[in-house]
């Protein structure tokens, strides 16, 4: 097996059809997921429809459309591996773990040694830390939210906040000095996410804690953890493709 770029210890699979949610289907993203894999070289687990397991790594996309792993050392193991249904591969990526299925592995020699192909997988699941990845949001495009409040005078307010990090399952805004109280356990179910790709996205958040910050001119101020309540899967899926192209325009920047 080639020399992998970090070690990892054996992950059960994930059930994927209850975070279905989080799944990458966008066939470019998919294939970029996987040449990270192929470029970057974590160690995968893979399980042998379901069951027993062995690693392996991401060896090569192909042009027409298929994913090469490394063989199990083991032959027996990999002769069952080869004969499967599935595979279904766990791993990390830059802390980010990942969750995909390989249909009907064939076992193949590829540069010289034993390997096993399959075609693209369908989608990818993609979670981090509590289930959710949170990225860090474009300070030059800020992205904002704008909350409804009805005081108890009655009178209609609308206030934008600043988001400074997102996920598929919640957001961090800068609390404003004066006017929004922001407790945790508060909910504000008129919410307006103003993503950069669309129309404005109906949100209701709930507040989850209250931390105090020290902004790079020294002042201070409240960060507050949002979740997401009842957020639907478009909606989802929408959140996702925005914090893919970001983490992507990043990624093309850093290399420039």
């Amino acid at each position: 097996m080639p020399e992998p770029s970090e070690t990892t210890t054996p992950q059960r699979p994930l059930d994927a059809d209850a975070l279905a949610r989080y799944a990458v289907r966008d066939p470019l993203e998919i294939i970029q997921l996987l040449r990270m894999l192929v470029d970057k070289r974590p160690l995968l687990t893979a399980f042998i429809d379901g069951g027993e397991s062995f690693v392996t790594l991401a060896l090569a996309l192909t042009d027409d459309g298929a994913v090469i792993v490394d063989a199990c050392p083991d032959e027996v193991r990999n002769a069952r591996a080869g004969s499967a249904a599935r595979l279904v591969c766990v791993t990390r990526l830059d802390n980010v773990k990942l969750q995909f299925a390989l249909e009907a592995p064939a076992r193949i020699v590829h540069a010289g040694k034993p390997a096993l192909r399959a075609t693209l997988p369908d989608s990818i699941i993609r979670l981090q830390r509590r289930e959710f990845y949170r990225l860090p949001t474009s300070q030059a495009e800020p992205l904002v939210c704008v909350i409804t409040h009805v005081p108890e005078d009655g009178r209609r307010q609308e206030v934008q906040v600043r988001i400074v990090d997102i996920s598929g399952g919640g957001l961090a805004v800068l609390v404003p000095p004066k006017e929004l109280r922001f407790e945790p356990g508060t909910e504000y179910s008129q919410c307006s996410l103003r993503l950069p790709d669309g129309n404005p996205l109906p949100v209701r958040l709930k507040v989850r804690n209250l931390f105090e910050i020290e902004k790079a001119n020294g002042v201070k101020v409240l960060r507050a953890g949002c979740e997401f309540i009842g957020l639907s899967n478009q909606a989802t899926a929408r959140i996702q493709r925005y914090m893919f192209k970001l983490e992507r325009e990043r990624r093309m920047h850093d290399e420039h």
